[in-house]
């Protein structure tokens, strides 16, 4: 009888499955908004008398579907592709991640949720639906544009960075703490897995799919791949990571043979059945009669995603030296939630860790953002040109001007001749401080979290030892600004020498005006992301009390005064020049 209740079930997710997903295919809408919507329907939440019975096995091959379909994501992105995407893609794509997931967490925050909640959130909202993204822009016949080759880098760059928040989270999740030793031992292991897996895995897998491909078996060639997929994901799983991380990797190694393409054939139609029942499993989570106590923060959240995910590419891909129009492509083709979101979504609440709220906003926001995001990716050029013809004459020459000095200090970063390697030098320092200040304000951020612990033994206010902790981490990042100061100078001085050497267009303006205009940009976009980055410790702050909130006013204060000093610096600058 059991097993009958299992075939019955199944039956009907594939029926309901399939006539959804065929109505959204003749809407242009992305199959997986269909999955989420035919879950919604089937959900035991809707209907007085629920038409799946068998939820828990249901649920179970769903998490294979999960292993299937990170395997097949790993296949599409090969380990040479994540190795060819160059630096401007992770650049860009730890502009945007780091963004993302302040914006997250201090949205979480706001929300009233706990600390695990916000994190949470916060790597849910980092991270692009690669499946979605790449579809629509082959479905628009935009594949071969530069700014859909750059897209395709930094979403590879989110999937890896994914599997390794997703591993991380899941050790989380299982032992209910984030303490820094955790975090740390699960890196560790982290580490170790990949290393060994990429070592191994590079000169046995290769080998493992020529023998079996020499039987021209598509059979075979199916059994051993997932079978291989199985036994990374196993071992993944008994070293508390998470078999994310493990069907990941061995796709992308799989993805580097010669029989990459044929073997993705023969997996897909497997995958595909898996993954749809994936996403279902995910629509039936969603409680339809607490509509009203999530719907306000799924359109928040989705607010913030869509404008987070704009702006963090945009500026990330424009200060690697891309046009505007480019950069805007960028940015606008990335505002889409998916697969990955809702995986970290589903560790957090299956474990629960997390409350179970955050599944049906993630889902909330993975379905507002697969209608909107086609809608968004046309209005690219639209926005571009009005911008073009709304702009002054000085603001379009600095555009254009800015971007290509850009581009040459990019291109200054693989030379080999002796003033390139001056601009490394300072560059790497620079962006060592930087990073140091990031740190600084994330740990003030993390120590924030136990002031109510450390009141209890010190005996003194919240708001005051808030107060102290920011005081503290302002202290600490003096040394680091100084240096950072420093360094931005000489590197600023050693590439207008560059640039003057090799840039017409820098020839043309004096040493004082390149000066100001670089330093004070580069002032402007690095205040904006640090400001970014300062979000979840100053609502922390906020939070405490009176004496708190000192803090972050005069943190906001410094970072108001630093732009507005470098706008200015630039905006006469601009007048006198152009």
């Amino acid at each position: 009888m059991e097993e009958f209740t299992l075939v019955k079930d199944f039956a009907i997710i594939m029926a309901v499955a399939g006539g959804v997903t065929l109505l959204f295919r003749r809407l242009r809408q992305p199959p997986i908004l269909g999955y989420l919507i035919a879950g919604l329907i089937i959900s035991p939440y809707t209907l007085p008398i629920p038409l799946v019975e068998n939820i828990d096995t249901i649920r179970l091959l769903a998490d294979l579907g999960l292993v299937l379909l990170l395997f097949g994501i790993g296949l599409e992105f090969s380990w040479s592709k994540i190795r060819a995407v160059g630096l401007v893609a992770p650049i860009i794509g730890g502009i945007e991640i780091f963004t993302m997931f302040a914006l997250g967490y201090g949205l979480g925050q706001l929300f009233g949720w706990s600390t695990l909640d916000s994190i949470f959130l916060g790597a849910a909202m980092h991270i692009s639906s690669s499946a979605i993204i790449v579809k629509i822009l082959r479905d628009m016949g935009r594949q071969n544009l530069l700014s859909s080759k750059l897209i395709v880098g930094i979403l590879v760059v989110e999937d890896f960075a994914a599997v390794i928040i997703i591993a991380v989270l899941s050790g989380i999740a299982t032992t209910g703490a984030a303490t820094f030793g955790d975090i740390g031992s699960l890196m560790l292991r982290l580490i170790i897995f990949f290393a060994a897996a990429l070592g191994f895995g590079a000169l046995l897998v290769p080998r493992i799919i020529e023998i079996t491909h020499r039987f021209h078996s598509r059979e075979a060639l199916l059994i051993t791949s997932i079978s291989l997929c199985f036994i990374m994901a196993l071992l993944s799983e008994y070293l508390g990571l998470s078999v994310a991380a493990g069907a990941f990797l061995i796709g992308a190694l799989i993805g580097d043979t010669k029989h990459s393409k044929e073997i993705d054939q023969v997996v897909t139609p497997v995958r595909d059945m898996f993954a749809a029942l994936f996403f279902v499993s995910i629509g039936m989570l969603i409680n339809i009669l607490q509509f009203k106590s999530f719907i306000f923060l799924a359109l928040a959240t989705s607010a913030l995603f869509i404008l987070g995910k704009i702006l963090g590419n945009t500026l990330g891909t424009f200060l690697c030296g891309f046009t505007g129009r480019t950069s805007l492509r960028v940015g606008t083709g990335m505002p889409q939630a998916g697969e990955f979101s809702l995986a970290i979504a589903k560790t957090g609440v299956d474990s629960g860790a997390v409350i179970p709220l955050l599944y049906p906003v993630v889902v909330a926001t993975t379905a507002i953002t697969s209608f909107t995001t086609p809608y968004i990716i046309r209005l690219a050029d639209p926005i571009t040109d009005l911008l073009n013809r709304r702009a002054s004459e000085p603001i379009k020459r600095y555009e254009a001007s800015f971007s290509n000095w850009l581009h040459g200090i990019r291109n200054a970063f693989s030379s080999r001749s002796k003033p390139a390697q001056e601009i490394q030098h300072s560059g790497r320092n620079v962006l060592v401080n930087f990073l140091l200040i990031v740190v600084l304000i994330g740990i003030g951020t993390s120590a924030v979290q136990f002031v109510d612990n450390i009141a209890t033994f010190t005996h003194l206010r919240p708001d005051i030892l808030g107060l102290l902790i920011s005081f503290l981490i302002v202290v600490l990042c003096v040394p680091a600004l100084i240096a950072f100061w420093r360094n931005l100078r000489l590197l600023i001085d050693e590439t207008i020498k560059y640039l003057l050497s090799r840039r017409s267009s820098a020839r043309a303006l004096n040493q004082e005006t390149l000066h100001t205009i670089i330093r004070g940009s580069i002032m402007v976009t690095l205040s904006i992301l640090l400001a970014i980055w300062s979000i979840p410790l100053i609502i922390s702050l906020l939070s405490l009390g009176s004496f708190a909130i000192a803090a972050p006013i005069i943190l906001l204060a410094i970072l108001i005064y630093f732009l507005s000093t470098s706008v200015r610096n630039i905006h006469s600058q601009l007048e006198t020049t152009f």
